[in-house]
């Protein structure tokens, strides 16, 4: 991805003004210096915010915002396609002053984000958020600077349908299961009883195996994976996704996964052409997006009318180990470059992602079922995201909101014990990342090589890791050197271009 340079001269003007290093003394806030006790501007301000979630709960949230902050005008719209508009902003001079991302290559290199190191690092309240986020330096992008802090959280989720285990007499696993129990469990539960009954299938995904075997696959003794593709904060390593790619695609082949959806496949087995295989009661294991459960079977009477009994398990771990990192959809969220009110910001994007104050106010938005979105629909069942503070009273409630969690209490409760350690999907939190997927990964089909039995993945691991940490050297050259937020020392300027140039060299 080339540097796109920002066309409005405001943006420019306040970019560069912003952009003095990590960190720093305090900024005065605002044009006019004015503040509260608590450092807020005493002016009338708007304060815009571009985001991804659902449009009525966002308003809700925003209401409460400004109840807080009487002085402040908060202003909202639901992103399309974060490049395109985007870049139409910058080039109108109505860029947002806080907006989610879910592409952070388009917000790092075009030095959209402004680093916000002095305003979270400051808050005590960040001492009590998922551990992952400052361990792994979640929204720094392996660099010393904050421009992004994760917003929205949905972590990865393997579901087993309890009814199913039952009418196939096998036991329910241990909720602190390994990578060999859950596919043993697959296998097992993959039961063809003939006669024109319908097939049993071990498992129904969303999310692909071999992403989630990349962030369980590691003991933390032997490397500590940040990524995928096994990231470890510098370098990839693509053996661990080889590893479950190779297993996932040897499921398909040998028919233990359930058929998708629009498929010859699925007619077949169902008899309709657009069933979908977690509404069959024929699927004991699923690798679904979290956000299935409370969108789909947590809605009144889906899973009785059904003869479903759905219960959240963790990704397993490869090795028997206790700790268990997860890989997780997050947005990350920042604040613009061409704010000028960036500590109101800051408190802004908090209150809709992380903050205790914010997670509160959605806690009582998503009790009142009375209040439905656009489509109808009550807004705990709108892709509701996961908290990512650890304040308890904050997960009391949320554990609250799920249907079916006081009959299953204990599974419940060790799922969500065992998710407080999210790895974001690499195009989130990776420099470059999306970029290798656009010009090598993706370009090449591996998935549907493997999945058809035409290649092994471990035939690609080497290339395809020397093209990994190629994109990854030259994204963050190019993002954080001296052509962009210029922030990398000297050491790490040169470890990326040898990369870059033992690459090119080839």
């Amino acid at each position: 991805m080339k540097k796109r340079f920002l066309v409005s001269v405001l943006l420019i003007i306040t970019m560069l003004a912003t952009l003095a290093g990590c960190g720093g003394s305090k900024k005065t806030s605002g044009p006019s210096g004015n503040v509260d006790e608590n450092g807020v501007t005493t002016d009338e301000i708007t304060l815009s915010f571009w985001h991804y979630e659902d449009e009525t709960t966002v308003t809700l949230l925003a209401e409460k915002f400004m109840e807080k902050y009487p002085n402040i005008t908060v202003e909202h719209r639901v992103i399309e396609d974060m490049s395109t508009d985007l870049s139409a902003a910058a080039a109108a001079g109505n860029f947002p002053d806080v907006f989610e991302g879910t592409d952070s290559d388009t917000a790092l290199a075009n030095m959209y984000w402004a680093d916000i190191s002095e305003y979270f690092d400051a808050d005590p309240e960040n001492e009590n958020l998922m551990a992952t986020i400052k361990e792994y330096g979640l929204g720094c992008f392996d660099t010393d600077c904050r421009f992004a802090v994760p917003m929205v959280y949905w972590p990865s989720a393997v579901f087993v349908d309890k009814a199913v285990i039952e009418k196939l007499n096998l036991e329910m696993p241990r909720t602190d299961w390994t990578w060999a129990e859950m596919i043993q469990l697959i296998k097992d539960a993959t039961v063809d009883p003939g006669a024109g009954e319908m097939k049993y299938y071990g498992l129904g995904y969303y999310n692909r195996l071999d992403s989630l075997y990349g962030i369980a696959a590691c003991a933390s003794s032997e490397r500590q994976i940040k990524g995928e593709f096994g990231f470890d904060g510098d370098t990839f390593d693509l053996q661990y996704w080889a590893i479950g790619e190779q297993e996932f695609s040897d499921l398909k082949l040998a028919g233990y996964v359930a058929p998708q959806t629009e498929t010859q496949e699925m007619e077949d087995w169902t008899g309709d052409w657009e069933a979908w295989f977690g509404a069959t009661g024929h699927v004991a294991v699923f690798s679904e997006g979290f956000w299935t459960y409370m969108n789909i079977w947590a809605q009144d009477g889906y899973q009785e009318d059904l003869g479903l009994e759905i219960v959240p398990y963790v990704t397993p771990n490869v090795v028997d180990e206790p700790e268990h990192n997860v890989i997780a959809t997050m947005y990350m969220g920042g604040v613009s470059t061409s704010c000028q009110y960036p500590y109101e910001a800051y408190l802004l994007l908090k209150w809709m992602g992380w903050g205790i104050e914010g997670w509160k106010a959605r806690i009582e938005i998503y009790n009142d079922t009375s209040i439905t979105n656009a489509s109808g629909v009550p807004l705990k069942h709108s892709t509701m995201p996961t908290p990512i503070t650890l304040d308890e009273e904050v997960w009391a409630g949320y554990k609250a909101l799920f249907p079916g969690y006081e009959e299953n209490k204990v599974i419940w409760d060790d799922f969500f014990a065992n998710i407080t350690r999210p790895v974001p999907y690499g195009w989130y939190n990776i420099a470059g990342y999306w970029n290798f997927c656009d010009q090598y990964f993706n370009k090449i089909g591996i998935h549907d090589l493997v999945d058809k039995g035409t290649a092994k993945a471990a035939d690609y691991v080497e290339e395809a890791t020397e093209q990994a940490n190629y994109y990854h050297a030259e994204a963050m050259i190019s993002y954080f050197g001296p052509n962009g937020y210029d922030v990398l020392s000297d050491e790490d300027l040169a470890k990326y271009q040898a990369v870059v140039d033992s690459f090119t060299a080839q």
